[in-house]
């Protein structure tokens, strides 16, 4: 998962420098960084939630607070 994270996070960059350059050059071409930006975000985002719901599993599991 850790993988996916920064693969995500360096194709967010990577897409929206490049987008934005080409916005001045190329608008079709622009349009689709963005998109793929705009994609690399969704699983950006959907890596994030679903590292957070497994460290609450985790969490829930090791509850110690009843002993």
């Amino acid at each position: 998962m850790e993988k996916v994270k920064y693969i995500s996070m360096v194709t967010a960059i990577f897409t929206q420098i490049t987008g934005i350059i080409f916005l001045f050059i190329n608008i079709k071409v622009a349009f689709g960084l963005f998109y793929v930006y705009f994609f690399s975000l969704l699983v950006l985002l959907f890596v994030f939630i679903k590292t957070r719901m497994d460290e609450k599993k985790e969490d829930d599991k090791n509850d110690y607070r009843d002993y």
